[in-house]
């Protein structure tokens, strides 16, 4: 079962690559796609989550993908804001339609806001009439993106899961452009034919989108997430295998 899970992860996600290829203006900024476990979320009042993120790329916010499972059929609020949780300027609310005919869905929910590369935001999901008490959540319980955290509300308090959903947004920035955003190069590493090149004194590791580490020489075409280790912070970039 859950092998099924991650091969039906792995096909959504890479749909939704595929659409954000072909909008070449719409580009994948952040992401976690490593579905190792799901969460149990409820709807009752004053029950909700959210997911903190560092931008990377500077521009307008157009879609955030989460990752649910099970049967959902409701509708829900989703919230952007500055900075980590909810008490910074909110910069996003509006209503989005929840619907998982069953097993693993990765869901896109359109919003518009403006973001900074390097700040931190937040998206926050409120569930409401129509989703079920419970709720599956896709999370990753590896931690694997270093840019944020989950976190859990209820009436008793705020708490960090020390895990992160499955979830992935995506920018609208005409100065970067998706060719810029996978370059074969930039000055932490570049592409060698069918291999990756970390710059000197670098280091890294290679994953496939479904979460399988790799090394980085003889890669197949396609697209994989290369995690770089740097004194200042550790950055996830999106690079494609010609």
């Amino acid at each position: 079962m859950k092998e099924l899970k991650a091969i039906f992860k792995a096909g959504i996600f890479a749909l939704a690559i595929l659409i954000a290829t072909n909008a070449k203006s719409q580009i994948i900024d952040q992401f976690d796609t490593i579905y190792t476990a799901g969460v149990s979320a409820r709807t009752l009042p004053g029950y909700s989550w959210y997911q903190t993120f560092t931008a990377g790329i500077t521009g307008n916010l157009t879609r955030i993908d989460i990752g649910f499972f099970n049967y959902i059929s409701g509708i829900g609020t989703l919230e952007a804001y500055e900075d980590t949780g909810i008490t910074g300027n909110l910069i996003y609310t509006g209503q989005v339609n929840v619907f998982c005919p069953g097993n693993a869905c990765m869901i896109p929910f359109q919003v518009n806001c403006n973001i900074v590369a390097g700040y931190r935001y937040t998206f926050h999901f409120i569930p409401g009439i129509g989703v079920p008490d419970p709720f599956g959540v896709q999370a990753d319980f590896s931690n694997s993106y270093l840019g944020g955290e989950m976190y859990s509300i209820d009436p008793s308090g705020t708490y960090p899961f020390n895990m992160d959903l499955v979830f992935a947004t995506y920018v609208n920035d005409k100065s970067t452009g998706l060719e810029v955003a996978m370059s074969t190069h930039n000055p932490l590493y570049y592409i060698r034919g069918n291999s990756v090149v970390l710059a000197e004194n670098f280091k890294g590791e290679l994953y496939s989108m479904n979460g399988q580490r790799l090394e980085m020489d003889d890669l197949a075409p396609g697209f994989y997430v290369l995690k770089i280790y740097t004194l200042n912070k550790n950055e996830s970039k999106l690079i494609q295998i010609k």
